[in-house]
């Protein structure tokens, strides 16, 4: 689990990587949507930007670089 400071951080460095250029929809349970809407309003943070930090940090765990 991230700690605050950390999230504030990923939200600090998501602009400054990468330019977003794609676009990638998927379907998702009602569970899920709930967990990741309520994310979103918690943090008052777009639901996209919570999907692209959950996403990162699990395919970090997988090997991917964020900074490659």
């Amino acid at each position: 689990m991230m700690s605050e400071e950390e999230k504030l951080e990923y939200y600090r460095r998501e602009n400054l990587g990468a330019p977003m250029i794609s676009y990638v929809g998927f379907r998702c349970t009602r569970n899920l949507n709930i967990f990741l809407q309520t994310k979103a309003m918690v943090e008052s943070r777009d639901i996209s930007q919570i999907i692209r930090r959950l996403l990162t940090k699990a395919c970090e765990e997988e090997g991917f670089d964020p900074n490659a």
